[in-house]
Parts: C-alpha cells; structure tokens; sequence
C-alpha cells in the first residue's frame, strides 16, 4: 500500500509541475504580446501626433521599425531600407487589416524560429498605412534556453516530493499497520494517529471483534450441532442394533424400543427442522413483505393446540387480551414465535403452575406477553438465553426433550419483523417473555 501511495503521490506532484511551467508559459507569452503591442501603439500615437515629420520618425527607438504604406500596397518610408527595394505590402495581413478595420496587430516568425516580429498597423487619415514593428525572441525559443534549468529545478521538486510523500505515508499508514498487528490489544493509543484516522481504527477493531464472535459462534454451533444430531442417531443405532441381533426377545421390550427409536427420531427431526429455519433465517432467505395476519387468531389456536402438552404437566394454560390484532409478520413466523413461547413455559414449569398468555394492541404498538411461574432462569444466564443451543440446566433440558433453539428463532424473526423482544426472570419464581411491535416500524397494519 505505501508503493502505492507514494507513487500516486508523485504522479501528481509531477503532473502539477508541469501543469505549472505550462500554464506560466501561457501567461508569460500573452503577457509578452500585450506589453509589445501597447509599446508599438504607443510608438504609431506619437508618429502619427507629429505628422509623420522627419524629425519625429528620426527620433523613434532603432529598434522599432517604421514603415508607411500607400494606399496601393507600394512602400513610402521604411526606417530600415530602401522603399524602392521592398515588396508590395498590399498582402501583409496588418497592412490588409488596417486598410479594413483602421488598425491591425499580426505576429510573424522568422524561418529559424528564433525571433517573433510584431506588426501594429493603423490607417492614417490620408489614406496611408502607419505600420510599426519590433522584432523580439520568440517565446518558444526562451522556453527552449531554459530548458536546462527548468529541468534541474523539477529533479529537485521530484526528489523533495519522493521525501515528502515517503514521510507523510510513512505517518498515514504506520499507525493503521500498527493497528493491524496488534488488533488484540484493548486499547488503542489514539495521540499516536491522526484524529481524523480514529473513527477508522475504531470501525476496523469492532470489524475484527465482530469476525472473531462470528468465527466463534459458528465454531460452538457446529461442536452442538454435531453432538445435538449424534444423541439421538447413537439411541436409534443402538436399539436398532439389538433389535436386529435378536436380544430382545419379548413383545414388550421390541414395542419399547421401537417406542425409544420414534422418540429419538422425532427429535432428530425437529432438530434438523429447527436447524434449516435458522438457516434461512441468517440468510434472509424470507420474502421481506409479510402477509398481515391477525395474531390473535393464531395465539388462540397455539393455546388450544398446546392445551393437551400443558394439561400432561398439570400446568394451567390461560389466555387474555383482545381478539383482533392486525401484525405485519406472516403467518409462518407468528405460528414460530407463539408455539415456541408458549411450550417453552410450559416445558420449563413446574407440576400444578400456570401459563398466562396477554396480548394487548393500543393503536401505537401490540404486545404480546407470556409469563409463568416456572423454574425461572438465573441472573447470570439471561443475557445468553437467546444464544442457540444454550442451557441453563443441560441435564434437565435433555429430559424435557428440547432442541436448545427455540428463543434463538424468536429472536431472529423479531429482528427481521421489527419486534422488540424483552424478558424478565427470576430463579424459582418464573420467566415473563413480551415482545413489542411498534406502528412507526412500518410492521403494523393500523
């Protein structure tokens, strides 16, 4: 990278210093024109004033050339030659011009290129022509003379600008080096960068922090994806195992293991379900505009599907709230978040407590809101409980037959739909789950 800059940096300097040298050639060689021709103006104002009187045209510079011109073309007087001896001027454009417009001004380069002669002609009221001229080196001549020394000042513009950039990316780029090498560091000495570099070095440290929490999510939920699928497949493997070797010998004991390899079954298939609707989940692989649903109607229909899992556990299952709540969300996603709500509180309660279900719609926003009374989760495990495949009591949630990646789910579809997901717990005295979709979110129908 510092190749890089330091080269662009120098192409530009480089570009700039010719464009200079250029543009004061420009300026140089109108600034030259000007100044010559108001001298030659000068000089035909004051010839012309004095009546073209031989005293006047004697007295002007020997290194302005007078000239004046019948009407025809023939040469009158010439302050450098024999007016016998000269051309026909009637072609010469300053002539021509003057006859046509009463003055004219031409530049005419000698055949070496090493000298510019300048015509000022102005129409006399007797009909003559009043030319004037001066003959002085030409500007590209000047330029080419000094050529040489215009050369060595850009060697050394060049050779400043090599330094100069060296330098300044030396101290643009080493502090973000220095980043780079020591991403880990937890602090970064910010009087060592330019200010203006701060709020980069921070964006790549959090990118980095980022990446390593990516990388360790995906690490962790691969080790559990693994070892999730490999309970179930090593229960079926082996009671299909002794099945087909003939140790079980009893109806009762084949029933039961056939009973034990549905069971292993099914939750390996919910797990591998699960399993894909994160996937497509993290992908995004969902239409962004969701049916409007009426959630009510689908909270209704959770609880009286789960109303036989709740009375198994002698839990109490209660609903209240209104009977119309219009969400943007999509049927698929409002059946995920209440069925795996609601079962998580059932599964997680203890024998004889109770589920209360609440939805609430205000016209700003709808809650939806389930509480028990159940085992309840530990301070110090709240902040993960949304993490897939964690757990708080690893032995208890094997009993109660959970994949780990319920709250996971719900939490994504509330990122994807606008929802904000709250919870409140307390260990031995149960677990409040509401999540909140707000109207000014775009995900309300009104």
């Amino acid at each position: 990278m510092k190749k890089k800059i330091n080269l662009r940096m120098i192409c530009i300097s480089v570009f700039s210093i010719f464009s200079a040298i250029l543009l004061m050639y420009v300026i140089f060689s109108a600034k030259l024109k000007t100044e010559v021709f108001e001298e030659l103006k000068f000089a035909a104002e004051l010839i012309d004033n004095a009546d073209l009187s031989e005293d006047v045209l004697d007295a002007v510079p020997t290194d302005i050339r007078v000239t004046i011109i019948n009407a025809d073309g023939s040469v009158k007087y010439d302050s450098y030659a024999d007016p016998s001896t000269l051309q026909n001027h009637l072609n010469r454009p300053e002539v021509s011009g003057a006859l046509l417009e009463g003055e004219h001004e031409d530049i005419r380069n000698s055949t070496t290129m090493s000298e510019s002669i300048f015509y000022y002609a102005k129409k006399l009221d007797s009909g003559t022509v009043l030319r004037v001229g001066k003959e002085y080196e030409s500007v590209v001549h000047i330029v080419w003379s000094v050529i040489p020394a215009v050369l060595a000042v850009v060697l050394i513009l060049v050779v400043i600008c090599l330094i100069v950039s060296f330098f300044l990316t030396k101290s643009i780029v080493d502090p973000i080096d220095d980043i780079v090498d020591n991403l880990e560091r937890k602090y970064i000495d910010e009087d060592k960068i330019y200010p203006e570099l701060i709020p980069f070095t921070h964006k790549i440290r959090q990118q980095h922090v980022d990446i390593l929490e990516s990388a360790n999510i995906r690490q962790e939920f691969t080790a559990n994806v693994s070892h999730e699928l490999k309970t179930p497949l090593t229960a079926i493997s082996g009671y299909a195992e002794l099945i087909e070797n003939g140790v079980v010998k009893k109806d009762e004991d084949v029933i039961h293991f056939a009973n034990e390899i549905h069971k292993s079954a099914k939750r390996l298939l919910n797990l591998i379900n699960d399993i894909i609707k994160l996937s497509k989940l993290d992908a995004k692989a969902y239409d962004s505009t969701f049916e409007v649903v009426n959630f009510a109607e689908i909270v209704k229909d959770t609880v009286e599907m789960l109303s036989v899992n709740a009375d198994k556990r002698r839990v109490q299952l209660r609903y209240q709230g209104c009977d119309n709540a219009r969400i943007r969300i999509g049927k698929e996603f409002a059946e995920e978040i209440t069925y795996n709500l609601i079962e998580n509180a059932i599964k997680y309660n203890n024998d004889g407590g109770y589920v209360l279900i609440t939805l609430n719609n205000n016209g700003s926003n709808t809650e939806f809101q389930v509480s028990d009374n159940g085992i309840g989760i530990p301070k110090e495990h709240q902040n993960r409980i949304f993490e897939r495949f964690y757990r708080v009591d690893k032995s208890r949630s094997r009993e109660r037959q959970g994949t780990g990646l319920g709250l996971a789910i719900v939490k994504h579809i509330c990122e994807l739909t606008g929802g904000v997901i709250n919870l409140k717990s307390y260990k031995d005295e149960g677990t409040t789950i509401s999540i909140t979709w707000a109207n000014e979110n775009s995900k309300i129908d009104k």
